[in-house]
């Protein structure tokens, strides 16, 4: 029995390593600075600042309507779309003991907080695995600079669940983690994303270790999820047959390609340039990866085909589950179509990529190979925050949150006896009573 017991634990302890030593107060300090700053940066560039006054989707016709129509324990057990979002509908809650001016700004401030979060926890706890604090730094700056999906998914709640994913995934890995603070995170995170079910080979792992309060907490929230999931009603996006090339071509433009591009700029490269943009996009990603499964350690190697796995099972699933014709790859610019699927599947790409970077030799012949590659995602990385910067598609300009409620506040003056707020995207609405929204 004891033997048995054992094993699995020894390979737990060899591909969950525990870091050397546990950050000191000066570490604490740098997360700090790290946390404020990445805040800032999603609320200050041009388009994060757009959000603090343009309410996005979900966040308004979803959680905000709920939050001011229907009492709150109600709601955050309510299942929309086919699952659990208890962690957006908490902040809706939140947000609607606010003036209503503040709403669009409040759920805008809590998702740039919850993303920053999730930076936070990939750089303390890929310590265990990435030797290098640069390219520890690089890869949780990529959760907050990263080129994919800045159109949809920046600074809302109706998107988080894709960041929450990947950060949950960093979490299981953490081992010497904060243990109230992030077994409650990931119970959270498991309560609020459809896709968490996949990392559940993780935290099974996990139980086998010490400090076991974080699996068991995502175990938890995942047996609430999933009954929830299989008693809920979905409406699917569509009925159009799924076509596997289609679903193929479009994975691979979504992730290697975007990872390096952009959602924004693909359409600049193909199909102008044919199926050569995927291979140079694939070429970028192999070397560093296969340097990783190379060099690296039984942790490492581990790690690398393990988010590999994972980006390729997140894309497929969620082309396959969501297909339209409107994913295709000859629709109009290309990936912006829902180009909130490519967040989890580049982030778990650019972690195998990060394991490869880190672990080559310095003396090989494929250290210059896989410095060209550093330099590349260094490259990726720097234009990516210019990308935010001046990227003008990702700016929100439809109707202002003020100017919505300033319409509804005269719909109601003039005898309406509910109020319509409109906000983004386009013909996106919700309904309340007139004394919600003041006269």
């Amino acid at each position: 029995m004891t033997a048995t017991i054992e094993r699995p634990k020894a390979l737990a302890e060899s591909v969950v390593p525990l870091p050397a030593e546990p950050p000191h107060e000066r570490a604490w300090f740098g997360l700090l600075a790290g946390f404020l700053g990445s805040v800032a940066f999603l609320l200050l560039i041009p388009p994060g600042w757009a959000r603090l006054d343009h309410l996005w989707a979900e966040d308004g016709a979803r959680f905000a309507v709920d939050a001011i129509r229907f009492p709150a324990l109600g709601n955050l057990v309510e299942p929309y779309g086919g699952y659990l979002h208890t962690l957006p509908r908490i902040v809706a809650q939140v947000v609607a003991l606010l003036p209503i001016e503040w709403t669009a700004a409040g759920f805008a401030i809590a998702a740039a907080v919850l993303r920053a979060l999730v930076a936070l926890i990939t750089f303390a706890a890929s310590k265990a695995y990435l030797r290098s604090a640069p390219m520890r730094f690089a890869l949780a700056s990529l959760v907050v600079v990263l080129p994919a999906g800045n159109s949809e998914t920046l600074n809302n709640m109706a998107n988080l669940h894709w960041f929450l994913l990947y950060g949950v995934f960093w979490a299981l890995l953490w081992r010497n983690a904060p243990r109230v603070p992030v077994a409650l995170f990931v119970f959270l995170a498991a309560v609020s994303s459809p896709l968490v079910f996949v990392l559940a080979p993780i935290a099974l792992l996990r139980l086998f270790l010490s400090r076991r309060e974080v699996p068991i907490a995502f175990l938890a929230g995942l047996v609430v999820q999933g009954l929830v999931v299989v008693f809920a009603t979905r409406t699917p996006y569509s009925h159009d047959e799924v076509d596997p090339v289609q679903v193929l071509l479009a994975s691979l433009l979504r992730v290697p390609v975007v990872a390096f591009t952009g959602s924004e700029r693909v359409s600049d490269f193909y199909p102008a340039n044919g199926n050569l943009v995927i291979l140079a996009a694939l070429l970028v990603a192999a070397v560093p990866i296969v340097a990783g499964l190379r060099f690296g350690d039984r942790a490492g190697r581990t790690l690398a085909l393990a988010a590999v796995a994972y980006s390729v099972i997140v894309i497929v699933a969620c082309l396959v589950l969501n297909w339209t014709q409107a994913l295709q790859v000859q629709a109009p610019e290309v990936v912006m179509a829902g180009q909130r699927y490519s967040i989890a599947p580049c982030l778990f790409l650019f972690t195998a990529i990060f394991v490869g970077l880190d672990a080559t030799p310095s003396k090989t012949w494929a250290r210059a190979v896989v410095g060209g590659s550093r330099y590349l995602v260094g490259m990726a990385v720097v234009v990516s925050v210019f990308t935010h910067l001046q990227e003008p598609k990702a700016v929100l300009k439809g109707v202002p949150w003020d100017e919505s409620l300033a319409r509804a506040r005269a719909a109601c003056a003039g005898g309406a006896p509910e109020a319509r707020l409109e906000h983004e995207p386009k013909d996106w609405f919700f309904v309340v009573p007139c004394g919600s929204v003041g006269r």
